[in-house]
């Protein structure tokens, strides 16, 4: 999905949903395990026009990363590409980092998959091309501004308060369990 002046640029999320689950997670939150998980061509859906039916969904499940984390991720994952232009860059990085909770999951009803646990929900595959894994984690004590990359997508405010509602979800969301996982995916 091309960001038009890429203010309010969406990640290119994976949303799949089943009669027993449906999924959602964004770039740099494991997307790409995903589409390879359920066996689905990477990029071939429009996931705007499955949302809807992931909201309504009776069983919704997010994976979530730290934003600070993707923020990270998204720095060491552009730096491996190389761009044609300064603007491409940008796009690529805004891509890959742009806040998502706060635009798309107030309101909604799911519980959570703790993407620091997701290989145990999903074996990372050697016998497709997935994304370079950066292991990005920042130090607990690290605030936003540390981690901000000034862009005209999201500022600095946005970001912080993406961190907000991360820690707020990840304490009072229900987490899916490995098991069920499996059986609902199975």
């Amino acid at each position: 999905m091309r960001c038009s002046g890429m203010r309010r640029c969406f990640p290119n999320m994976f949303i799949h949903c089943t009669d027993t689950c449906a999924i959602m997670a964004a770039t740099r939150c494991g997307h790409t395990n995903m589409y390879h998980y359920f066996g689905i061509e990477e990029y071939s859906r429009d996931w705007s026009r499955e949302m809807l039916s992931w909201k309504n969904h009776h069983n919704s499940i997010v994976v979530l990363r730290n934003p600070l984390d993707r923020v990270v991720s998204a720095m060491l994952h552009y730096s491996l590409w190389r761009p044609n232009n300064e603007g491409e860059r940008e796009y690529f990085f805004v891509y890959h980092s742009s806040p998502y909770m706060s635009r798309m999951l107030s309101g909604c009803n799911f519980r959570i998959i703790d993407f620091y646990d997701l290989d145990q929900y999903i074996p990372r595959r050697t016998d497709v091309f997935q994304s370079p894994v950066t292991y990005s984690r920042v130090d607990e004590t690290a605030k936003v501004e540390d981690v901000y990359v000034q862009n005209s997508d999201y500022t600095l405010e946005e970001l912080q308060q993406e961190v907000d509602i991360y820690k707020k979800l990840m304490v009072s969301c229900e987490r899916v369990s490995v098991e069920e996982w499996k059986e609902l995916t199975q």
